[in-house]
């Protein structure tokens, strides 16, 4: 049974997090960013993955991610097998919303969901277009938006991730 309370703080709650006002509360030293290396597709490769891995975290310690992701003309998504989780995540799930690949992921399901860890997330699966356009192109993951365990906001960096691909 999907957990709303999470799932509606990722709709609801702006991507750089926020405050309901009150107590003063530190704000978090290195907030939740995403990370991902370049990629260098030469002449006969015509698909890669993208592997999206959490850079850094912050307490509260998020459990479920959401972030969009710009391609350039010369990449699209797979049409099957988009995403394969790299660790065990109950919620892995992504589709097109406004020209961007949005992608959910973490635990969007049971109630003691554990937090996510520092690392390779998952791996989102590209293809390059026809006619292939050789050149070095930027994809961002931007948008990203955090969610701790009891549904409330994680602190997550608002400054886009460039990944750089070169396509030869």
């Amino acid at each position: 049974m999907p957990r709303c309370p999470v799932l509606l703080a990722l709709l609801l709650v702006p991507a750089c997090g926020g405050s309901s006002g009150g107590g003063a509360t530190p704000p978090a030293a290195a907030p939740a960013r995403l990370t991902a290396a370049d990629l260098d597709l030469g002449p006969a490769t015509t698909s890669a993955d993208l592997v999206v891995g959490l850079a850094t975290t912050t307490e509260p310690a998020p459990v479920l991610l959401q972030f969009a992701v710009e391609l350039p003309s010369a990449l699209s998504v797979a049409p099957t097998d988009r995403l394969q989780a790299a660790v065990p995540l109950a919620t892995l799930d992504g589709d097109f919303k406004d020209g961007r690949f949005v992608v959910l992921c973490g635990d969007g399901q049971n109630a003691n969901a554990s937090a996510l860890q520092v690392g390779p997330l998952l791996r989102l699966r590209l293809v390059t277009a026809t006619p292939r356009q050789p050149g070095t192109y930027t994809i961002l993951l931007r948008d990203l938006r955090a969610a701790t365990n009891d549904g409330g906001a994680s602190a997550a960096t608002t400054e886009p991730t460039s990944v750089q691909v070169t396509i030869r």
